[in-house]
């Protein structure tokens, strides 16, 4: 690691290193993404103003029977993009198409189970991660994968209980709400730059692999082989590669000398204990004898 920590040490200017300049970028980075981070939630605000004076307002228990607990607002209007809990109001958000009464039903028991595991507070800590590691590309693909998760999970949770009927009624809610949403092109989210990341939402993107996992309670993605093995294999690769610094010997002519030069060499042993060695015409004083002069004539004062 001793390039790398070079190239990381390397002053640019008066005492200011390639990593400082680094950690600066990264922490302006932390600001820009706080600031937007916080613009997101005023747009937030923003929407539920519109949505407040022209959506149609019903609560879960004109559609179905519910615990009082989970008798939360339902929001119907048309600029709503698709069916979603946005931010950390807990209130369901749908969108103004056509739908039988079965169907806005499982529409309203999806986000229901989002509101129950807390999933907008998942998406919040996600929210951190990205602004604390935005330069890290890894993460969005985490974000992404996330949501597919929490997506999987709830409609696993919602049709636990259906027979084989009901989750293929299910699915063909999930399908018919994709094909209507397909029309709408301008919506207040996508007007006031709503970012995906800070609403849980029933997109297009997460459909196939929902809709697989429906059918397919165990279903899995395998990862390639050739990459599990790369993986595997780093560690051991690593631990067999030993990295040491190199230093160049400091090279002083005074420092060195030849075995034949010992030859005619002596050593005076002085009363008051010290040395004095004499070795080409020239005098050392020595405290005491280095093992390299122990073969050296020695004379008693």
């Amino acid at each position: 690691m001793n390039p790398l920590q070079s190239f990381l040490n390397y002053t640019i200017f008066d005492h200011f290193s390639i990593l400082s300049l680094l950690l600066m970028i990264w922490l302006m980075g932390i600001i820009v993404q706080t600031f937007r981070f916080f613009v997101q939630f005023k747009k937030i605000e923003s929407v539920f103003n519109v949505l407040d004076r022209t959506s149609i307002k019903k609560k879960v228990s004109d559609y179905l029977e519910i615990d009082a607990r989970f008798d939360y607002p339902v929001w119907i209007a048309d600029s709503i993009p698709f069916p979603m809990i946005l931010g950390f109001k807990k209130i369901i958000l749908i969108p103004k198409i056509n739908l039988e009464k079965e169907q806005t039903k499982h529409i309203i028991l999806h986000e229901i189970e989002h509101l129950k595991h807390k999933d907008n507070f998942i998406k919040l800590f996600l929210n951190i991660l990205l602004i604390i590691y935005w330069w890290f590309p890894p993460v969005y693909w985490l974000c992404n994968k996330i949501q597919l998760v929490l997506e999987m999970r709830v409609d696993k949770k919602v049709t636990q209980d259906l027979s084989e009927l009901g989750v293929t009624k299910y699915a063909e809610t999930l399908v018919k709400v994709q094909k209507a949403l397909l029309s709408k092109t301008e919506t207040t989210f996508s007007q006031l730059g709503i970012s995906s990341t800070f609403y849980i939402n029933d997109g297009t993107s997460t459909l196939y692999y929902r809709i697989e996992y429906l059918f397919n309670q165990n279903y899995k993605k395998s990862t390639n082989a050739l990459l599990i093995l790369i993986i595997l294999s780093l560690p051991l690769i690593s631990n067999s590669i030993v990295l040491e610094p190199f230093h160049k010997a400091p090279f002083n002519e005074n420092n060195y000398f030849h075995n034949s030069e010992l030859e005619s060499s002596y050593i005076i042993h002085h009363k008051n204990g010290t040395y004095t060695l004499y070795f080409n015409d020239e005098t050392f004083e020595l405290t005491e004898i280095d093992p390299i002069f122990k073969d050296l004539p020695i004379i008693e004062e």
